[in-house]
Formats: structure tokens, sequence, C-alpha cells
């Protein structure tokens, strides 16, 4: 099963955005302000962490869903 989460990229380096989104397969999608949904496997969450830690993205307290080609974020309570 995955968990969603939401990310604000912290880093600008381009080439270790592109190996994160591919490790954890994230869709090259990012709103206007900086919000990318993310959708890993619970095996990868560890990892997933330790990039937020090394300070490459910080998660966000969001929740997201997909509703055809649009997504949808609300507060997490």
């Amino acid at each position: 099963m995955a968990v969603k989460f939401v990310i604000r990229w912290t880093t600008s380096d381009k080439d270790a955005i592109a190996a994160i989104r591919k490790r954890f397969a994230m869709s090259a999608y990012t709103t206007l302000n900086g919000w990318t949904p993310v959708e890993i496997k619970r095996d990868d969450k560890e990892l997933f962490d330790e990039c937020a830690r090394r300070g490459f993205f910080s998660i966000l307290p969001q929740k997201w869903c997909k509703n055809g080609e649009q997504y949808i974020f609300t507060s997490r309570k």
C-alpha cells in the first residue's frame, strides 16, 4: 500500500530532483506554489524521510487526491 505526501522542494539541484523523482516514481507535476504530490511505497518511507532530513525537500501537512487530471489539496487534521 502506498502513502501520500505533499512536499516542497528546498533544493535547486536539478540533477538531485530528477534522481529523487526517478527513485520514488514521482510525477513531474509541481504547483505554482512549489508543492509536489507524492505517493510512495511504505517500504520506501525510511529512505524518503532521510531525503527530507538531508534538506532536499520538506514534507507539508497537506492531503491530496486526484480528480481526473486535477490535483486537490486539503489541510491535514
